[in-house]
């Protein structure tokens, strides 16, 4: 069977949506920063909160740009997969995980 270049769209994808999470994360950032100044960092609890909030966007960011990688190299379906569930919630995801279930066959199994 030959190959597709369902894989390389669905990468693509994911890479698109990793960076959308981790402009998120950035957002996230400043406005703990702006948490920080603005109240003079009293709010401990909620600067922990929006710093969570990064540390989680931008390991969902990583793991959609890792996955994506995987998809365009066509090496390790499951990480590639993974990379495509996590871009659900961008909206890109989607369109991702059926091109991904559909080219599993172009992966390989063992690098």
């Amino acid at each position: 069977m030959g190959k597709t270049v369902k894989p390389i769209i669905a990468g693509w994808l994911d890479i698109i949506a990793g960076v959308v999470w981790l402009l998120a994360a950035g957002f996230a950032v400043l406005v703990a920063i702006g948490f920080s100044v603005g109240f003079g960092a009293p709010h401990g609890i909620y600067l922990l909160r929006f710093w969570i909030v990064l540390v989680v966007l931008a390991v969902i960011g990583l793991m959609d740009i890792v996955g994506g990688i995987c998809a365009i190299c066509r090496r390790r379906w499951f990480l590639a997969l993974i990379g495509s569930i996590t871009a659900i919630p961008v909206g890109l995801g989607i369109a991702a995980l059926i091109l991904m279930l559909l080219s599993k066959d172009e992966f390989r199994e063992r690098d």
